[in-house]
């Protein structure tokens, strides 16, 4: 696997160490293997990895994930958060920001 620079390249593929994301596949894979997410998850990841650094809050991921019309609860997103740092194992790197939302954080290359 290639090893990226941590920015979306050419046909909508982002690289940073092992995970590789395919936007126009909605796909992702971690250390070569194939990480099944879900859609909503696909639309977190790619909402916090075009925002990378900056912080988004709940609602903002809403909007983004689930689309202006949801009317559920923001806590959502913490589950769907949890469940895709548990997938990617990227607890560290996808942050809580505390009563705000959430920011991904990629430390520098190695």
């Amino acid at each position: 696997m290639e090893q990226g620079n941590g920015k979306i390249g050419k046909g909508g593929v982002f690289c940073w160490r092992d995970l590789r994301v395919d936007f126009g596949l909605h796909q992702v894979w971690r250390g070569g293997k194939p990480v099944p997410l879900t859609p909503r998850e696909f639309a977190l990841l790619e909402a916090l990895l075009r925002h990378r650094n900056l912080t988004l809050t709940r609602d903002q991921l809403l909007q983004q994930a689930w689309g202006y019309d949801y009317a559920g609860e923001s806590r959502t997103v913490d589950v769907h958060i949890n469940r895709l740092r548990r997938k990617l194992g990227m607890g560290q790197v996808i942050q809580t920001v505390y009563r705000i939302g959430y920011r991904l954080v990629l430390p520098p290359e190695k």
